[in-house]
């Protein structure tokens, strides 16, 4: 069976938010729990950060601004990885990819998160989120620890960032002093209590985070966080713990 995309040409937005970065959404799912999609140009190589709910065509929503970018899969939960497929290069950490390889609603979370009554708007009649399957998207390149993405005008350390799942990353760009925070740290519910999470690890991972020294935090739920409110955060999440 052929996958099934929306018609609706207003299923994503973008932002530009300058210096080469885009921020993309699916505006009518929750607000809490739709990913936030960054996409950065390089003169070497685009990157695309995670890649939503799957149920509209991210590929070519990104087209105008990006021919072939690597997908960067930050996790593997189901509002990241739903067009995973499409990206011939797909890179993670190998925590992640035996979920990427093998997804099902179970692994990914989509039971039971994902319900049709979060949606303000359907991607298309009868859509009923009970029906939502992933597809498989092996990653095609293993990211390590301290791994330095090139993409020419600028350069990505890869950070393992456990605590949230066992084989999250995030991406940071030490000269722009901007960390890609991915669901390590963002401004909401921190959701520390799945099965794949450990909060003695996660409580590392943000103190690991909060060492570096942010500017702008671009996560991939809610607001973009500046340095001051960045590790507010954190610094709320260690006091409760």
């Amino acid at each position: 069976m052929s996958h099934r995309f929306s018609k609706r040409r207003d299923w994503f937005v973008c932002h530009d938010l300058g210096d080469g970065i885009r921020h993309i959404e699916e505006p009518f799912y929750h607000a809490d729990y739709r990913c936030n999609i960054f996409l950065i140009e390089g003169e070497k190589f685009d990157v695309v950060i995670d890649s939503g709910l799957g149920v509209a065509s991210l590929r070519e929503f990104l087209r105008p601004w990006s021919e072939n970018p690597t997908l960067i899969a930050s996790h593997g939960h189901y509002d990241h990885l739903g067009s995973n497929w499409e990206f011939e290069n797909r890179w993670a950490h190998a925590g992640e990819a035996d979920i990427l390889a093998h997804p099902t609603r179970e692994n990914t979370y989509a039971d039971p998160v994902l319900k049709t009554a979060d949606f303000c708007a359907l991607p298309w009649d009868g859509f009923d989120a009970n029906d939502w399957q992933p597809r498989a998207a092996p990653a095609t390149r293993i990211l390590q620890d301290g791994e330095i993405l090139d993409l020419g005008n600028r350069s990505l350390e890869v950070i393992h960032a456990p605590g949230h799942s066992w084989g999250l990353i995030c991406l940071w760009d030490a000269q722009n002093r901007a960390l890609f925070s991915t669901d390590a740290v963002y401004d909401g519910e921190i959701f520390d209590f799945l099965p794949c999470s450990d909060v003695p690890t996660y409580i590392e991972t943000m103190k690991k985070l909060r060492a570096l020294p942010v500017e702008v935090a671009y996560p991939c739920h809610n607001q973009i966080l500046d340095g001051e409110r960045f590790r507010a955060v954190i610094d709320a999440y260690l006091e409760t713990k």
